[in-house]
């Protein structure tokens, strides 16, 4: 007896657009697949084409969903090997084990209509949008304004030159509140990543680096020193990158690509295998009524949601 296999298009508007260096962006559209195995167990699994970091669509990818779900054979794609592996992960399993760790706190967006405040927490700055002594100034202006506790991630999406991101140490160079710079080189600037790495105060995160070589265990083998932000979405194989963050609980940033509530679901249960402050800021989707009050809370718990509770959003859509 074959397996119940099913998929829904989902679609959900940013409160505000985001702007990134790969452009702006306002609208999560994704697949959510669903399984119920012979034995009753469900576990969901989400496609999520994302700008920046792979050029699918929609479009393209419901003729590989379309077969999946009538059990035949599908052309490779990393999403879709993403979403299935998903649907088999040991997070849907009521046994998961999230160690001793009993919340996840996230990084805040700051966005046009979020401004900063004075209590600890941990920041995401989007950079290289505007020219740099600009965004320089308006980190300067962000540092002042928070507290001392608090900490500024930079987030540069592949947009700085060596020379450009030399500016942004020296700037801040002895400011301890930069956590780092994430993915400030292209990502096939491997050898310029690494190399520049050495001469820097403040420290790097990758990023799309990481997705486009698909291994995370290359750049550790390669001496990387600095963090890795993992987007579990966007790697083909959920046991490889659980695996991977359990290893490296000290340096991996669990992080969103703003998936629906059910992808979203699965990324925080990964988050909470990681000792950092994750990637989890969801508050661009808070007017949204699909949207559970538990994916909004400061810190997440993990008794975020239930299965059940996911299925009754699944027969809602």
């Amino acid at each position: 007896m074959k397996p119940n296999r099913q998929y829904k298009i989902y679609r959900h508007k940013f409160v505000t657009p985001l702007r990134t260096a790969h452009g702006n962006w306002s609208v999560r559209e994704s697949i959510i697949l669903r399984e119920k195995s012979n034995e009753g167990r469900i576990s969901f699994g989400e496609l999520c084409p994302t700008p920046g970091f792979n050029t699918s669509t929609i479009e393209e990818l419901l003729p590989l969903v379309e077969a999946w779900v009538a059990g035949l054979d599908f052309q490779f794609n990393h999403l879709m090997q993403s979403a299935i592996s998903c649907l088999a992960s040991e997070i849907w399993n009521t046994s998961y084990n999230v160690e001793s760790k009993s919340d996840v706190f996230s990084a805040e967006l700051i966005t046009l209509s979020k401004s900063v405040g004075n209590i600890s927490t941990t920041y995401k700055k989007k950079i290289g949008i505007k020219i740099i002594e600009v965004e320089i100034r308006e980190v300067e202006k962000i540092l002042n304004s928070i507290s001392k506790e608090s900490m500024i991630r930079l987030d540069a999406n592949e947009s700085l030159s060596v020379e450009e991101l030399l500016k942004w140490n020296e700037a801040f160079a002895n400011e301890t509140r930069i956590q780092f710079i994430e993915q400030p080189l292209q990502r096939d600037k491997i050898a310029e990543l690494l190399s520049v790495e050495k001469e820097l105060s403040v420290p790097l995160a990758l990023d799309e680096s990481l997705v486009w070589k698909n291994d995370l265990s290359f750049f550790e083998k390669k001496g990387w020193q600095g963090f890795y932000v993992i987007k579990p979405c966007l790697f083909p194989n959920w046991k490889k990158t659980i695996t991977f963050i359990r290893s490296q609980p000290l340096r991996s940033v669990v992080s969103t690509v703003f998936e629906s509530p059910f992808g979203y679901e699965a990324v925080a249960r990964c988050a909470f295998l990681s000792n950092q402050v994750a990637g989890l800021d969801r508050s661009l989707f808070k007017l949204n009524a699909k949207e559970f009050p538990q994916h909004h809370r400061r810190p997440l718990s993990s008794e975020s949601l239930s299965i059940s509770v996911l299925d009754q959003l699944w027969g809602e859509l």
